[in-house]
């Protein structure tokens, strides 16, 4: 909401919140976009028209792509992170199919060529750590 600062502590008592619940606020001042364009020494005028541009952006709340971008970097990084168990039994049959895949992608890099083991042999090396796990 891009109005004098009396009007939006105005317009913020209208929600009907607890006094304990957090609520989000995004102030932006003249000096702020001023000292975050300075590369292109708006006037005054243009520093009014920035903030009426961003006040139509956000007139919701928030733009929506925004909320959502945030929100997907947040469930990425918590993916990236987690720990997932696997019964034995279920991993090794991934192992056998993941056995399976490298011989044939071996046997296309030969075919076709390549450095049949240079292509395989990082994947070999995860496989017997995997291996490893199993057995312990």
């Amino acid at each position: 909401m891009y109005a004098p600062v009396k009007e939006i502590m105005t317009d913020l008592l209208k929600y009907d919140l607890s006094s304990d619940e957090a609520l989000l606020v995004l102030c932006i001042t003249r000096e702020d976009i001023r000292m975050l364009t300075s590369e292109w020494n708006l006037s005054e005028d243009d520093i009014t028209c920035v903030m009426q541009r961003l006040d139509a952006t956000y007139d919701q709340g928030a733009d929506v792509s925004m909320v959502r971008g945030v929100t997907e970097e947040l469930m990425d990084e918590r993916r990236a992170i987690r720990d997932v168990s696997v019964p034995a039994s279920a991993l090794q049959k991934i192992m056998l199919l993941a056995g399976s895949e490298l011989n044939r992608l071996y046997a296309v890099a030969e075919e076709g060529g390549g450095n049949a083991e240079a292509f395989v042999a990082e994947e070999m090396d995860a496989m017997r750590q995997l291996q490893t796990a199993i057995d312990a």
